[in-house]
């Protein structure tokens, strides 16, 4: 059974900054796919691919499609930045695994040739969008977090104690 299609903004492709549209958009269908929210035709993967993801790796074209088919359907995606060159690609932005749960995530493609027909190697990145009470839920993009730390040359926005 195939999981209803997820909310997706996916923004522009094939910009001056980018891959041709068309290698943007297969990047961009096989980040879908590791999030859950599209599929992958069977012959995308080469036999010996690897996917290096925040659970661990998987090695092996059979492994890596039944991780893929438990992957829960998500909320919902946003598409933020598609860029392709050569046997390479990146996609990332946010998804919703829950209504209340927002993640980062950035997925980097390594096909095996140029002409991007099959996946060398998956690296994924994910990271939990945190909010403070009060400050939006799950990481709204309408109400993010503020910052509470600082590092050597980064501004603050917090008042400095007064002596």
């Amino acid at each position: 059974m195939t999981p209803p299609p997820a909310e997706t903004d996916t923004g522009d492709t094939g910009t001056a900054d980018t891959g041709p549209p068309d290698k943007d958009a297969r990047a961009q269908d096989i980040a879908l796919a590791l999030l859950g929210a599209g599929g992958l035709p069977g012959d995308a993967l080469a036999e010996n691919a690897v996917w290096d993801r925040p659970d661990g790796a998987l090695s092996g074209r059979a492994r890596i499609r039944k991780a893929l088919n438990s992957l829960p359907h998500p909320h919902r995606v946003e598409i933020s930045q598609v860029a392709t060159q050569g046997k390479s690609g990146s996609v990332s932005g946010r998804y919703w695994p829950r209504p209340d749960d927002a993640r980062l995530f950035c997925h980097i493609i390594r096909y095996t040739t140029a002409a991007s027909h099959q996946i060398a190697q998956l690296v994924s990145y994910e990271h939990r969008v945190t909010s403070r009470p009060g400050r939006g839920k799950g990481g709204d993009p309408a109400q993010p977090a503020p910052c509470d730390r600082t590092t050597p040359g980064e501004v603050s926005s917090a008042p400095s104690p007064s002596n």
